[in-house]
């Protein structure tokens, strides 16, 4: 089957990684073991486009992913990942967004729209999963059905990463908005993934991995940078500077080398004894499901979100357990998903667990 680009249909691209048999919903628990161990895996084609230097998940399929209420993904139960969203908000004033009418594309659970609403900033969200009663959240897509809210801010956080064609996505936003305000888009980045070896940051719902040159090229000027240690990057713009189309440019091929760190951490489980993994999200699902697919190394996943407690992580089947079961299931090791939490869990586990990262 033919890899075209998802943002200009171009057929010269090539593959850079196959990742084999990973959950088809990295952020879905389960509440049993047998429904977990049944739940779908698929491979993930990672390829670049050699016209314009994306990277993307070659036979990505949304008509297959259902996001439900067994979908966890909010991280806003850490203090790290809170002051990072402080971070952003510190961005957004610097920008003097948060002025007047703003619009949040894909708010999830709500957590920080209702940070915006706690500073007294008019802001609506738009999100068809959302679960919660607020009066502000329309559960729906943001199209031209709601161009009379006419903003004045569009925010787009951790959204484009799971669109199969970014550009025709933020061209709909542009329309429904009348092509007026600013845009601010942040999504994680391929930098970080590469420069880490970041096989666990490979899966199956993300379907686009930007860096900020490749996020960047979809408008005709903006200004971005890389925050959250390197791991996420932001871009802000005006929608009218979307571009309609990508130029050609003359790019070199990423290399990667994620079946070398594949046997690193295969090498690392292999001479470690009551281990556990800490966090239950697609780092911590991808991860299971690479190195320990029939549960002989790792006895559990850890994770502060109580909705994930008690439940089982897709594929593999390993339970998620709150950090006070450490010690009952006599866990040694507990390799950490992200550095960026290792001092937060650091004062959840105390001295007598040893905490090792990627």
């Amino acid at each position: 089957m033919m890899i075209v680009c998802p943002l200009t249909g171009s057929n010269n691209t090539k593959v850079l990684y196959k990742q084999a048999s990973v959950p088809l919903l990295q952020n879905r628990v389960y509440p049993t073991i047998e429904l977990a161990k049944s739940a779908d895996c698929i491979d993930v084609t990672l390829a670049q486009c050699l016209d314009n230097g994306f990277v993307f998940s070659a036979f990505f399929d949304e008509t297959i992913i259902t996001y439900d209420g067994n979908y966890q993904n909010e991280q806003s139960n850490s203090r790290f990942f809170q002051q990072h969203l402080e971070d952003v908000v510190s961005i957004m004033s610097a920008y003097n967004l948060l002025q007047g009418k703003v619009v949040e594309v894909g708010c999830g659970k709500a957590f920080f729209l209702n940070m915006l609403l706690n500073r007294g900033v008019d802001v609506t969200g738009f999100d068809p999963t959302y679960e919660g009663d607020s009066p502000r959240v329309i559960k729906d897509f943001f199209s031209s059905r709601y161009s009379d809210i006419a903003a004045d801010f569009l925010i787009l956080r951790h959204t484009l990463e799971h669109i199969p064609k970014p550009l025709t996505f933020l061209k709909t936003l542009a329309a429904a908005n009348n092509y007026k305000g600013k845009i601010y888009i942040e999504v994680p980045t391929f930098e970080w993934i590469l420069s880490q070896n970041a096989i666990e940051d490979i899966f199956y719902e993300h379907c686009n991995y930007f860096t900020l040159d490749t996020l960047q090229m979809l408008f005709t000027k903006s200004t971005g940078g890389h925050f959250f240690n390197g791991q996420y990057i932001y871009v802000v713009a005006d929608l009218a500077d979307l571009k309609v189309h990508i130029e050609k440019k003359n790019i070199k091929p990423f290399e990667v080398h994620f079946e070398k760190k594949l046997e690193e951490y295969k090498y690392k489980l292999k001479n470690l004894e009551s281990v556990a993994i800490w966090g239950a999200g697609a780092k911590g699902s991808t991860f299971v499901n690479l190195l320990d697919k029939n549960k002989e190394r790792i006895k559990a996943v850890v994770d502060i979100n109580e909705r994930k407690q008690y439940q089982y992580i897709g594929g593999s089947g390993h339970i998620v357990i709150p950090p006070a079961q450490l010690y009952e299931m006599g866990i040694k090791n507990i390799i950490v998903m992200n550095h960026n939490y290792l001092e937060e869990i650091q004062g959840l586990t105390g001295n007598n667990i040893n905490l090792l990262t990627l």
